[in-house]
């Protein structure tokens, strides 16, 4: 099992406590970024997938990147634009 972290579209991204301050190679974190996070969250509890949500943010549990595809294609289907990218914007690599 994975875990992919969530964030809606045009939100800063927070550092999490077990991302690096600095890192010496390339350093990234998949994740899903959507239009409509409460939406998609609810559209995907509904559809059986586990998502749990704290302080840090909304990590969606995943078991494979075919699961990926179809959580894509369950969010569009319901008109929430979403897409994988790399989180990591806080991080300096250096």
């Amino acid at each position: 099992m994975g875990l992919l972290p969530m964030i809606e579209k045009g939100k800063p991204v927070d550092c999490h406590a077990d991302w690096p301050l600095f890192y010496m190679n390339d350093f990234s974190r998949l994740g899903l970024v959507v239009s409509r996070l409460v939406d998609a969250l609810s559209v995907l509890r509904s559809d059986g997938y586990t998502v749990r949500v704290d302080e840090r943010g909304a990590v969606l549990e995943i078991d494979g990147k075919n699961q990926v595809a179809a959580i894509v294609a369950a969010l569009r289907a319901k008109a929430i634009d979403c897409e994988t990218a790399d989180l990591v914007s806080c991080v300096y690599q250096g």
